[in-house]
């Protein structure tokens, strides 16, 4: 029973986070794209240049992707335990970390995506650096595999 019970709670908690990241997974592509790439770029009127500062001017679809990242109500300030827990102080600890992540620690991936999406609304070179460095690639083709390949499709 006890096996059963643990096995409806897996499939429960599957088919919640594909509601949630099916519409995020069309983002794989132009974050495949743009890994490497600097997403964002410095505006300053020609006209005013020394009387304004520059504006940071960010891609149309990294600010949407970030926007429907906060909409999942998945993103949580207490990233920060995660980051203690697992010890993640780099960039390439969190890279490392979401590829051995299992289904079982899947929040762990959030709260990584969590630091981007959240400390990039005080600190916009989060969001850059994120696609830049392929975080959130490397985190939504994780999730994608943790959710479907390998409990396959749901009846």
């Amino acid at each position: 029973m006890a096996i059963e019970n643990e096995n409806l709670y897996r499939q429960e908690r599957i088919r919640k986070y594909r509601e949630i990241f099916e519409p995020l997974f069309r983002y794989i592509p132009w974050l495949t794209e743009k890994q490497g790439i600097n997403t964002s770029y410095q505006y300053q009127d020609a006209e005013m240049a020394e009387n304004t500062m520059p504006i940071k001017v960010y891609d149309s679809t990294l600010l949407a992707f970030v926007k429907e990242m906060q909409a999942t109500e998945l993103m949580t300030r207490n990233y920060i335990y995660a980051f203690s827990r697992c010890r993640l102080k780099t960039v390439q600890d969190e890279l490392a970390w979401i590829d051995r992540s299992e289904l079982e620690n899947i929040e762990d991936i959030f709260d990584i995506m969590a630091k981007y999406v959240l400390g990039g609304m005080t600190k916009g070179l989060l969001w850059t650096q994120a696609v830049e460095d392929g975080v959130f690639l490397k985190a939504l083709l994780r999730i994608k595999e943790l959710l479907y390949v390998w409990d396959g499709p749901l009846a």
